[in-house]
């Protein structure tokens, strides 16, 4: 019998890019246990912080990716570690792990150089990790973790105690780029928690081709008295997976007034920023009406109204163009035809 405790790991440090890689880099002071933590980052998503703390890539079929992960002993004593890919599935807006004795696609792709490292207290050990994707495999977006364990000694009643930590994997598997990243603000709902306290709900559908992991931020302006409150962040980030919704939540301090506020929100995947305005008031208990957020799309959307006046506007002229020669034709034909120009009649003058 096995009890397991497992941390999917956000680095606290900045790994180093595949371009230049920099193993000795000083670490920040650990807790006590096992670490796992990126260390080769493609150079051409080394801004992304997605791709800093996770495997985050798209592959064709028959292509392979190599990443170093490094593996740490923090605690006071000498520790085996096993390090295996694992299965993982999206639910409820987390990220979850499963157990070693599941499988998905990604697992049999990925091969570990070293399955099991010996670390001295204090000790660490750089691990390659190889995901290789199949000729036949079909389009998809698998998920999974690349897992540092170790096992307790088994007790008198035969329970063998499991830590784990690991680094995620989100792999999108298909030809080109595939579908980018897209995500949009559905609703807006205001509420109060059992307590009176105040809650701001938004609803996130990922309307993209990638799982997203959901930050961000709520800044309330205009309150009564012209009162502002915030920024307050997101206290988890919300894993949505392509084609899903997601509720993400804001929990502002209990003192604020009911309203009416404007809810100015910034919420961000890795690169990808979405901003969006609504009018919300709070109610004394239970949750509000969800509201209809403006969203603002950012550049795009400034590109795609430029492009549609242009259009507008040639459209206006060519349509001027027709009905002004249209106008000018009748006119042309009623003029009295001359027999010549002053120059042809000089010239038969000379001749004469």
């Amino acid at each position: 019998m096995f009890l397991f405790a497992m941390t999917l790991l956000a680095s606290p440090v900045t790994p180093t890019t595949a371009a230049s890689p920099d193993t000795t880099a000083p670490s920040p002071t650990q807790p006590d246990g096992i670490g796992i933590r990126l260390l080769d980052i493609p150079a051409s998503v080394q801004n992304d912080p997605r791709a800093r703390t996770y495997i985050v890539d798209r592959l064709a079929p028959g292509s392979e990716i190599n990443r170093r992960v490094r593996v740490e002993n923090n605690t006071r004593t000498p520790q085996t570690i096993r390090i295996y890919p694992g299965a993982a599935h999206i639910d409820n807006g987390a990220f979850i792990g499963d157990n070693a004795s599941v499988k998905n696609d990604l697992t049999p792709w990925t091969q570990i150089a070293q399955p099991q490292v010996d670390l001295a207290p204090g000790g660490q050990a750089e691990v390659m990790a190889s995901i290789k994707v199949p000729t036949d495999a079909p389009e998809s977006e698998q998920y999974g973790a690349i897992w540092a364990e170790v096992r307790s000694p088994a007790d008198r009643g035969g329970v063998v105690q499991a830590n784990r930590v690991g680094v995620r994997v989100y792999l999108s598997v298909g030809p080109g780029n595939g579908k980018p990243a897209d995500f949009t603000l559905t609703s807006v709902t205001a509420g109060r928690s059992k307590d009176g306290s105040p809650q701001l709900s938004a609803l996130i559908t990922n309307t993209g081709g990638r799982a997203l992991d959901i930050t961000g931020e709520l800044s309330l302006t205009a309150g009564p008295g012209g009162l502002s409150a915030g920024p307050f962040n997101v206290p988890k980030a919300a894993t949505v997976a392509p084609g899903y919704a997601q509720t993400v939540v804001f929990t502002p301090p209990g003192i604020l007034p009911n309203g009416p506020w404007t809810a100015q929100i910034k919420l961000k995947s890795g690169l990808l920023e979405r901003e969006a305005t609504a009018t919300v008031a709070f109610p004394e208990v239970g949750p509000g009406e969800p509201v209809a957020p403006i969203n603002d799309d950012g550049p795009q959307w400034v590109l795609l109204v430029a492009i549609a006046a242009g259009l507008f506007i040639a459209l206006l002229v060519a349509f001027w163009l027709v009905l002004h020669r249209r106008r000018r034709s009748p006119a042309a034909a009623a003029l009295p035809r001359t027999r010549g120009s002053n120059r042809d009649r000089d010239r038969s003058s000379l001749a004469e």
